[in-house]
């Protein structure tokens, strides 16, 4: 591994593997609670339970917790840090992000994501490949937004909201707290908190009462 910085994954994705690779990270080994062995070359270190168990020897190499939905990543990175671990982000180098954005700790952007003038992305965002963040907008802590989403100027997307690939929102609308936005759909207006919505307009489904709710 040499001189270059360890991480630890917490969960598994061919393409955070490859996100650290291209990042320049020694993979160092994976916590991943169906799977043993190794992935992708790397070892499996054990389950979430080893982690907890083997603190002491673990942590004090930083790790990327890479689920997509929002809330089985806030979970997990509330859990890791109560644990001792740092918890860090990784941005591809094949990112293009505007010298006048703001990228919070904990953030993961893959490749050939854009990142707007005056934009701001909160702690443990993930913003996955080709998605096109626009100027002034804010994505809060725990977002996902998924590949090739488009967010337009002045967006806000809410904590732990989730914005579906290929989806689009139109300037100045708001993607409230936790609320869905599925596979594109076209947001005209705003999305209240909670809720899924679907469709070219983007019409509520129903109401996101898991929290983790399949993605449609």
């Amino acid at each position: 591994m040499g001189d270059a910085e360890k991480v630890i994954l917490v969960g598994v994705g061919r393409e955070n593997v490859e996100l650290c690779e291209a990042a320049g990270l020694a993979i160092a080994g994976i916590f991943d609670l169906a799977r043993t062995g190794a992935f992708g070359g790397y070892p499996i270190l054990g389950s979430d339970d080893t982690a907890r168990d083997e603190a002491a020897r673990w942590s004090a190499i930083p790790v990327l917790v890479v689920p997509d939905p929002p809330a089985a990543r806030q979970r997990l990175v509330a859990l890791y840090q109560s644990w001792g671990y740092v918890v860090r982000g990784v941005v591809s180098p094949q990112a293009v992000i505007s010298r006048t954005a703001r990228i919070e700790a904990g953030a993961m952007i893959q490749s050939g994501v854009n990142v707007s003038a005056d934009a701001r992305i909160g702690e443990h965002v993930r913003l996955n490949t080709r998605c096109n963040v626009m100027h002034e907008v804010t994505v809060g802590h725990f977002a996902t937004i998924a590949p090739n989403a488009v967010l337009l100027g002045r967006v806000c997307v809410g904590a732990a909201a989730y914005v579906g690939a290929n989806a689009t929102v139109l300037p100045e609308r708001e993607v409230g707290a936790g609320a869905v936005v599925g596979a594109g759909a076209v947001v005209t207006r705003d999305v209240p908190p909670g809720v899924i919505v679907v469709g070219n307009p983007a019409r509520v489904l129903h109401r996101n009462s898991e929290g983790e709710a399949a993605h449609p």
